[in-house]
């Protein structure tokens, strides 16, 4: 009937994420005096009694509203504050997440988890990352509005506070000093009111990118910035079992604080542009980028949106597309965004709807695309890869790819977002992507987090071919101790990690080398180095078949991050992430057949 009794000192409020139970009935959060032996059932029925002391504030649910943001007032700060202790009574209410906010310094205090929290019953330590960041539960998906800000990297994502599946989308915010270390902050923004009014519709707040920008809205490096400006899709599906309806459009709201935003303001609509029709019924995801010149001044400034276009006419089968749109001054927090033309058509993998997230910038003098290709299996079974296409851009974008590739080659890798880090004279074009299960290989538990980002990687451009790393930090800040060092004929058979959470660098590579990463009874997934690849592939898993080639010839070091199941493979500047799914308290690393191996902690 309540949650875990919480200490709410140097909080002022407790926001709070509910579904109403009974519609017809009605549905309030309260806050309750509590003790330690409250317990943690967040649920009563619609006419069930409540037993328990006289609210102290009550929050109810707004009539007609299904579910409902509710924020409720801690009790003034005082001499009882440092120990006085309260509890969340939901009454014809499920609480999906709650959390202590309500401060000056939330950038640095983070908010504090109210629900769900870890109990004996439920620890909610069962697979979770150790170095990769996760919400503290439920589901999340693509990276959205990465930048950094006024001494803070900032990470955006989509997110479901009230369950294990994809629902409808808030924007989930956190915040970190070296891309390593992440602090939880308040959601930043929520659905349309229309979708906790309506069961019958769908959508929210979906993805899109953050810049920062002076006082007269000019993009500049972060440490110089005064607001940091978002850019993203309202969306809204109806959903009648025979047909979807949707309709989206690029909306942008300005922050002075890093944490809350002013009013939105829609500034590109899905029936803009020069198409029979407008847009496709796929039109989101928008990434703002500027455009600098020699001396790193704002030429001007792109918005590239997800969709697919017609390629020889309006009757011709559509491709997936990114479609371009730009200010012709410096200035991002204007409205005379225009569009320009597709900014890049794909139509060499038949069957992709859309080219999700994109993304479009400039690396080492060469001009990039990327895009998640929607539906699409390669011929190798890698579901929904996320392509990067190089060349020359002009005024409508980038017409004829040079060269062309995948940013990752595995099966876990989607929807990722590069930014753009100006600081110290210095710069370095970051990515990150959100590790989706495809195949139904993590295990649902009630107060589990489906999702997790994957580790932050610098890209560069080198002789035609995007190349990826890990970022420095992820060396400096989460490799641990030395667990073994030596050449693989002179170490034992395998090496026990407690933690389960590994890195492993394999060097001095010959000829035909095995690796098995990881195994658990009957399952396996093997790695493989030969003279012409490295591949990857599992056994008795939902992955059986797929053929991870990572289009790497002659590779003589490889770099393994194993983190509690998720899996990050790096060699010759190409990558594959993977799942495994593995909820054991220990791991092990099973020496390979051939080369040098250095194994280390993972952790932070």
């Amino acid at each position: 009937m309540t949650t875990p009794s919480f200490n709410p000192q140097g909080y002022g409020d407790v926001e709070v994420y509910a579904e109403r139970i009974d519609d017809d009935a009605p549905a309030s959060i309260a806050l309750i005096a509590a003790d330690d032996t409250a317990n943690t059932s967040n649920t009563t029925d619609a006419d069930e009694p409540i037993d328990a002391p006289a609210p102290i504030a009550t929050a109810d649910f707004p009539e007609g509203q299904w579910r409902a943001h509710l924020t409720i007032p801690l009790p003034a700060a005082g001499e009882q504050q440092d120990t006085a202790r309260y509890a969340l009574l939901a009454h014809n209410a499920r609480i999906g997440v709650a959390y202590l906010s309500g401060r000056d310094d939330i950038l640095d205090a983070g908010v504090r988890w109210v629900w769900p929290v870890p109990t004996t019953d439920d620890p909610m330590t069962s697979g979770r990352a150790s170095v990769h960041f996760q919400p503290v539960a439920r589901w999340m998906n693509d990276p959205n509005g990465l930048c950094y800000f006024q001494g803070r990297y900032h990470a955006f994502y989509q997110y479901n506070p009230f369950g294990w599946q994809w629902d409808q989308m808030h924007w989930g915010h956190a915040v970190s000093r070296d891309l390593m270390h992440w602090t939880d902050l308040p959601i930043a923004f929520d659905p349309q009111p229309r979708l906790y009014q309506d069961r019958h519709v769908t959508g929210g707040a979906f993805s899109g990118s953050a810049i920062p920008v002076d006082e007269q809205g000019v993009p500049c490096p972060g440490d110089e910035a005064s607001a940091l400006v978002a850019f993203f899709t309202r969306d809204i599906t109806r959903k009648d079992g025979t047909e979807s309806v949707r309709d989206e459009w690029q909306v942008r709201a300005i922050s002075h604080d890093g944490v809350t935003f002013g009013p939105e303001r829609c500034i590109v609509s899905r029936h803009d542009g020069d198409s029979v029709d407008g847009f496709s019924i796929n039109f989101r995801d928008s990434k703002v980028e500027a455009v600098l010149d020699a001396d790193g001044a704002v030429r001007y400034n792109t918005l590239a949106v997800a969709t697919n276009l017609p390629v020889d006419g309006p009757t011709a089968p559509p491709a997936a597309a990114i479609a371009l749109f730009r200010t012709d001054g410096p200035c991002v927090t204007g409205d005379d965004w225009r569009y320009c033309g597709p900014g890049l058509l794909d139509s060499s993998h038949p069957g992709t709807a859309s080219l999700e997230c994109p993304d479009y910038f400039t690396l080492d003098g060469v001009d990039v695309a990327c895009g998640s290709l929607m539906f699409y299996k390669d011929p190798q079974g890698r579901y929904e890869p996320v392509g990067w296409y190089a060349g020359r851009f002009d005024d409508h974008g980038l017409v004829h790819p040079e060269h062309k590739g995948y940013c990752d080659y595995g099966s876990a890798w989607y929807a990722s977002q590069t930014f753009l880090e100006r600081k110290a004279g210095s710069e370095r074009r970051i990515q990150i992507g959100w590790i989706p299960d495809w195949h139904g290989i993590r295990t649902e538990t009630p107060n589990g987090v489906n999702g997790a980002l994957t580790l932050p990687r610098e890209l560069h451009m080198r002789d035609g071919r995007l190349v990826v790393a890990p970022v420095k930090e992820v060396y400096d800040l989460a490799l641990g101790d030395t667990l073994a060092d030596g050449e693989c004929s002179e170490e034992p058979g395998d090496i026990t990690v407690a933690g389960n959470a590994w890195y492993a660098k394999l060097t001095d590579l010959e000829g035909n080398v095995r690796m098995t990463i990881a195994r658990e009874g009957e399952r396996a997934m093997i790695l493989t180095r030969t003279d012409h690849t490295v591949r990857i592939s599992t056994h008795g898993a939902p992955t059986d078949g797929i053929d991870f080639d990572l289009d790497v010839p002659d590779a003589h070091t490889i770099e393994v991050f194993y983190d509690h199941g998720i899996v990050e493979v790096f060699a010759n500047g190409n990558a594959a992430t993977l799942l495994f799914g593995d909820d054991r308290a220990d791991g092990e690393v099973v020496v390979p057949s051939g080369g040098h191996l250095t194994v280390r902690e993972l952790r932070l």
